[in-house]
């Protein structure tokens, strides 16, 4: 089955990587299989069988800790025993490694949703996307390095790792006493931005092969547990519409589905200040809203035109996710993450 092409016969077999809670992307992605009429099987990795994905994926396969010597070679061989025509990463975790391997991939029939080396670089490093976001002329919030801001420190800040994810390590800051303490627990890999309140959106964008941006959805996040929105409304705005548009026409060689963060000031405009080349934790929201961001995903490798338009989502649609349990037998109860210790979040 060739990744780069037409799929053979409507046959696509989907691998999900670090899938983590990301049950109700699978169902969309069922769904929109069903409605192409798209046969296959999707499957996801993680580096334990307690994962709700793990459960609710049509094979769950354990994989090693990305960054591990091992990772790329163990990802080629599912893909070959498991006829894998198309990767999906759905971290920040392992997006570099995968984009190093691109080709490797897809000389053995896999095509990987990402682009290249340098913009998922550019994505991933703060400062670098500060300075992207600059070039392309979008409003952003002045970042410095750790070694900028000792030379003249302003309070209060905002304090996140340069290549940070999932808000780990982010925090207000109000005094040179807070910073300390904050580098003692998180360590010097650090870059300071100017305090920004104000109503704060992401963006989800869709950017096809050939660099066309036919999808952007706005939606205000309202509250955000553990890095990820909790409560949040999609918003028909014309400035992040037209500032989406413009951000994902520039990521040279992406494809697919990437997220924006921004910041508006009451009565001002909007500051971004994150880039996502990925499915965003609350996709399900746009998802739901008309912006069937999986079937765009499946139009492209089945070599056929996007169905998608950027006005065509429901404005106002309010997502408001709660928890869901996923049961299973654990055969060695002993071996999960957390048995002798818990894991806080």
């Amino acid at each position: 089955m060739g990744a780069l092409g037409k799929i053979a016969s409507r046959k696509l077999n989907i691998l999900f990587t670090c899938a983590g809670r990301r049950v109700a992307l699978l169902e969309a992605f069922r769904r929109a299989m069903g409605d192409l009429d798209i046969t296959g099987r999707l499957l996801v990795t993680d580096i334990t069988e307690a994962s709700a994905a793990f459960q609710c994926a049509d094979e769950g396969l354990l994989a090693p800790p990305v960054g591990t010597a091992t990772y790329i070679d163990e990802l080629l061989a599912i893909c070959a025993a498991h006829g894998i025509g198309l990767i999906i990463p759905l971290t920040d975790l392992d997006l570099r490694s995968l984009a190093r391997h691109r080709e490797q991939f897809a000389a053995a029939g896999c095509e990987i949703m990402i682009g290249p080396p340098e913009t998922i670089l550019l994505a991933r490093d703060k400062i670098l996307t500060s300075k992207f976001l600059c070039r392309i002329g979008l409003r952003t919030i002045r970042t410095l390095s750790l070694e900028q801001f000792r030379l003249k420190p302003f309070f209060p800040c905002f304090i996140k790792p340069i290549r940070g994810s999932a808000s780990i390590g982010t925090s207000v800051l109000h005094s040179e006493v807070e910073l300390n303490a904050h580098l003692s627990t998180f360590g010097n890999l650090m870059l300071l931005q100017d305090y920004v309140p104000g109503s704060e959106y992401t963006i989800d964008i869709y950017r096809t092969r050939d660099g066309k941006v036919p999808c952007v959805v706005p939606r205000q996040r309202l509250s955000i547990r553990a890095g990820e929105v909790e409560k949040a409304i999609t918003v028909n705005d014309a400035e992040l519409i037209e500032a989406g548009v413009r951000l994902g026409e520039n990521l040279d060689g992406v494809w697919g589905v990437v997220n924006a963060q921004c910041r508006r000031p009451p009565g001002g405009k909007a500051h971004f200040f994150e880039i996502n080349p990925r499915f965003g934790g609350g996709a399900p929201l746009a998802i739901a809203a008309g912006a069937n961001l999986p079937r765009y995903v499946l139009e492209e490798m089945l070599s056929i035109p996007v169905s998608a338009g950027l006005d065509e989502f429901t404005p106002d649609l309010l997502m408001l996710r709660y928890d869901e349990a996923v049961f299973t037998h654990a055969e060695n109860p002993s071996s999960l993450p957390g048995y002798d210790t818990p894991n806080n979040r």
